[in-house]
């Protein structure tokens, strides 16, 4: 099964490029270029990672974060940001991100801590849905089936 990525970024050319380079790497990647789509995006479809920029133009990018958070969306976050000082990486940490990155990135780095990342997280967790073999347990719902 091939991963699937929201990226959330204002640079129409960020958003390109990446989004070559991830589809190249076999990922199915979906943007978009505000904080509104974005948590929309995030909240409403399943993803397996979130690529998320910190400064959008309708709201913070630590909002989004901690909104998807609080939405109860425990899909791994990468937060990619110009912003280099230890505090932002803290917060953005403290808010649910799983990872940091700060611009400009080599991409083959990004690459390789998405794939750290995906390794981590079961299959389609994005919802609080998680599935082991034949075990699924629904965080949301409180229930766990098997078969």
């Amino acid at each position: 099964m091939k991963e699937n990525i929201l990226l959330i970024d204002d640079e129409q050319a960020l958003r390109s490029s990446l989004s070559v380079r991830l589809r190249g790497e076999g990922y199915l990647v979906d943007t978009a270029a505000d904080a509104s789509e974005g948590f929309n995006k995030a909240t409403s479809l399943p993803f397996d990672l979130i690529i998320l920029d910190l400064m959008l133009p309708d709201r913070s990018g630590l909002d989004v974060c901690q909104a998807i958070r609080e939405a109860g969306i425990v899909t791994s976050l990468i937060v990619l940001s110009a912003r280099h000082e230890t505090m932002d990486k803290v917060v953005a940490l403290k808010l649910g991100a799983n990872d940091y990155v700060t611009k400009p990135f080599k991409c083959a780095e990004l690459v390789a801590r998405i794939q750290a990342l995906l390794r981590r997280v079961p299959t389609r967790s994005g919802h609080g849905v998680y599935q082991f073999g034949s075990l699924r347990i629904d965080l949301r719902l409180a229930e766990v089936n098997q078969g």
